[in-house]
């Protein structure tokens, strides 16, 4: 028997991760947690991620609904993973969650930035006053920020 279009186990999975992901960033530390924000039911959540003991399993549209509007994904997110593979699922605010990816927190990785190009800076032009050090750095956030690969300010 084939299995339906939304059916594939490789494709729950995926959504699994990807929900679970989100789930983490959002701090929401425990599977109850994230049912409650979303406002379904911790059993139905748990299809979702699946657990330990249970592979994930399809739901009904409706409380994928109820889930994206929660976790700050676009509607239609989960249908596309479920019954066309995506890799990544886009939020609200145009950021890109890749499957696997680590999720940082935006200011640590400001934060480290700005060490890294202090150091590069030092060590490949010394000439350069730090005023204009500086104006280099903050040009390259404004890029990144313009870019989307850094959260505006």
């Amino acid at each position: 028997m084939t299995s339906r279009r939304g059916d594939n186990a490789d494709y729950l999975h995926k959504l699994a991760a990807l929900v679970t992901q989100r789930r983490v960033s959002l701090g929401h530390v425990s599977k109850e947690a994230a049912a409650e924000a979303c406002g379904i039911s911790h059993t139905t959540y748990r299809k979702i991620e699946g657990t330990r003991d249970a592979a994930p399993e399809r739901v009904r549209p409706t409380t994928y609904a109820k889930l994206e509007i929660a976790f700050g994904f676009r509607p239609g997110s989960c249908a596309r993973v479920l019954d066309e593979g995506a890799d990544s699922i886009t939020l609200h605010d145009g950021t890109e969650l890749i499957e696997g990816g680590e999720i940082r927190d935006f200011k640590v990785l400001e934060d480290e930035f700005d060490r890294a190009f202090d150091k590069s800076a030092q060590l490949t032009a010394p000439h350069l006053t730090l005023s204009e050090a500086k104006a280099m750095k903050d040009e390259m956030l404004r890029l990144l920020r313009e870019r989307g690969v850094l959260k505006s300010s």
